[in-house]
């Protein structure tokens, strides 16, 4: 066990004087020639970074090179003799069994064959292995050579990439929104399930579907011009809106990015991206631009409504200063000659008085004094509106009594109701002065 392993070399002992050939003989310079060939792939397989192995039909190592000591983590003396067995667990050494088991019975040699191997430290590596069935001169099985490649990192790498590929997978399969890929044809080569929802085909109908087949002429031209500056630029894009036709045949409006898709020497091979379904928003945008359309074409008409009360509420302005006009104009012209007249005549200090009261009303007439008493102090009766009056024009309580044929009691108390009407109650302020501050 302790023997260290050597490829087997020819005997260099001199020919005997018997042999059939001296010192220098052709059969001396073939055994040079061998030994030089030996010592040439000696050096080739010790200097090797993959490692090389020979076994027994049981699997006991009886020869390799440096490399595999190295991949085992096992020094020569411990590697030469060991079964390979030791160095697996029961899952690994069934399937080895089987593998060289398969070469011993076909003679045929196989390649590639991986399987995982456990280091002296008891780490783990994988090892890409090749088998051929090593034969004796006559021909007989008795082992089994090859090369055995550590591939861990490689099959560490293959496995974060599929990991990470598993990942993203898992992401865009779980999106709300559509992915896709299509080649620079637009063909569909690769997209989600939501995709798929979106445009409401199934996803071994949609597979190498045109994606000029599920747009309209007017589409299928924007959707052209945009993916052809992505590929002019090579310059993604975002949000670009444009509408497709569903399974059904109704239509959807989608929000989609664009990005160029290259291999890994940089060429473009087709196109990526996003698809967003926004029918709803576009439906909801619509119906409020119905309404804000609607609101406007009312308010043009609020505003004609108003224009015509502008010019309606001008005009009653304008009729209202006539008629007043009017009235002025009769009064001057057909009652106060008249009045005049029957003042200039009157003998009576009463009928004077009376005619002086008259005077004074049909001069209220003229003035708006009535009316935005009346209209302000809706709650005065008639005949305090009266009494009011001849307050605003001086009148004494005595004077109004004689006037109006009434006792002072009386209209006292009618001064003291319009006192309150007014708001004048527990004030020392003049009801003449009030009355008169009325505009």
């Amino acid at each position: 066990m302790n023997k260290k392993p050597t490829l087997r070399k020819t005997d260099h002992t001199h020919p005997s004087p018997s042999s059939p050939s001296g010192p220098g003989s052709e059969f001396e310079r073939a055994v040079e020639a061998l030994h030089v060939s030996e010592e040439k792939y000696r050096t080739i397989i010790e200097n090797i970074e993959d490692g090389y192995y020979e076994v027994d039909l049981k699997g006991n190592f009886t020869f390799f090179n440096s490399a595999m000591t190295r991949i085992t983590g096992f020094s020569r003396n411990e590697l030469l003799g060991m079964n390979n067995r030791d160095m697996m667990d029961k899952f690994n050494t069934k399937q080895v069994f089987r593998v060289f088991n398969q070469v011993y019975q076909t003679g045929l040699a196989t390649k590639a064959f991986d399987w995982q191997l456990i280091r002296k430290d008891g780490s783990r590596c994988t090892l890409e292995v090749s088998i051929s069935l090593k034969k004796s001169i006559t021909g007989e099985p008795v082992g089994f050579m090859g090369i055995a490649r550590d591939v861990t990192q490689r099959k560490l790498m293959e496995q974060a990439l599929r990991d990470s590929e598993e990942k993203y997978r898992m992401i865009i399969e779980n999106i709300e929104d559509g992915y896709y890929e299509v080649d620079l044809a637009g063909n569909f080569t690769f997209f989600n399930d939501a995709l798929a929802r979106i445009t409401g085909y199934a996803r071994k109908d949609l597979m190498g579907m045109n994606n000029r087949d599920i747009m309209d002429a007017f589409n299928a031209k924007r959707v052209f011009s945009l993916f052809n500056g992505v590929y002019d630029t090579g310059l993604a894009t975002k949000a670009f809106d444009w509408e497709l036709v569903h399974k059904d045949g109704s239509k959807r409006y989608v929000e989609v990015s664009v990005s160029l898709k290259c291999d890994l020497k940089g060429h473009p091979i087709g196109f990526m991206g996003i698809a967003r379904d926004i029918t709803e928003r576009k439906e909801t945008e619509e119906l409020l631009r119905k309404s804000e359309e609607k609101l406007r074409g009312k308010t043009r008409n609020l505003e004609e409504v108003n224009t015509a009360l502008t010019v309606l509420l001008k005009k009653r302005e304008e009729d209202k200063k006539e008629l007043e006009q009017t009235v002025l104009t009769n009064l001057n012209d057909m009652v106060k000659p008249y009045l005049e007249r029957v003042r200039a005549r009157a003998k009576d200090p009463k009928q004077k008085d009376n005619l002086a009261v008259l005077e004074e009303n049909l001069n209220a007439i003229t003035s708006p004094f009535s009316y935005r008493l009346s209209s302000r102090y809706l709650n005065l009766t008639s005949s305090e509106i009266e009494i009011a009056n001849l307050v605003k024009q001086g009148k004494s309580t005595k004077d109004i009594a004689d006037l109006l044929s009434v006792s002072s009691k009386t209209i006292e108390v009618h001064r003291l109701n319009i006192r309150k009407k007014l708001g004048l109650s527990n004030k020392r302020a003049s009801l003449r002065t009030h009355l008169l501050s009325v505009r």
